[in-house]
């Protein structure tokens, strides 16, 4: 009798320790969207013509690299994008050749592009004034003055200029949603019409963003 009493105590013991965990959760990954990660290479213009452009590598200093750095720009590269793409095209400005350097990335849903553009506008605005030494891919070396823009930047963007006695180059980046693209525009006389290409930008992020509601 003590002996079916000891183990019917044992049973109940046991069974006391047992846990029983329901719809266990596993570790979820961040939701993306509404952009998607395919839908990257989308956020470049229609006038990508290869994706083997001569991109400025090295800056110095470093606290101004996000004026000009293409290749792992930090304006795109420090908000965590879970993919990146890129493309090279050149056209003309009507007086010269430029050529374009463009750079995308896509976030998670939680991105801020707000936040995002207030760290953009502050470093181009600490670094207006001061002078870059950019080496490119190529290994030719070019010092420029960074430059805060001349016009009004359209809502969602920031505008900035590069320039140099030999080689001038204007930039916007542009984050909606949760993406952000980043345009470098260079030739002898300054770039492209860099205010209309942040509006276009912005449309394509919008179509995409729709595509996907």
């Amino acid at each position: 009798m003590t002996k079916c009493l000891a183990a019917v105590i044992l049973i109940c013991v046991l069974a006391g320790c047992t846990r029983t965990v329901d719809n266990p959760r596993a570790t979820s990954q961040a939701s993306i969207g509404p952009i998607t990660a395919g839908q990257v290479a989308d956020m470049l213009s229609p006038d990508i013509q290869n994706h083997d452009g001569n991109r400025f590598a090295v800056v110095v200093p470093d606290s101004c690299a996000g004026t000009a750095l293409e290749v792992d720009p930090p304006f795109l590269v420090d908000h965590g994008p879970v993919a990146e793409d890129g493309g090279h095209w050149s056209g003309t400005n009507g007086r010269s050749e430029v050529v374009n350097e463009e750079m995308v990335a896509v976030y998670p849903s939680d991105f801020s592009a707000a936040d995002a553009l207030a760290t953009a506008r502050q470093i181009v605005e600490a670094c207006a004034g001061r002078r870059v030494e950019v080496t490119t891919m190529a290994d030719r070396t070019y010092t420029f003055t960074v430059e805060a823009p001349a016009v009004q930047a359209p809502a969602g963007s920031v505008l900035w200029s590069l320039r140099s006695a030999e080689w001038n180059c204007d930039n916007l980046m542009v984050a909606a949603h949760n993406a952000a693209i980043e345009v470098t525009s260079c030739g002898p006389g300054g770039g492209m019409d860099t205010v209309t290409a942040a509006e276009q930008a912005l449309k394509r992020f919008e179509m995409l963003a729709d595509n996907t509601a």
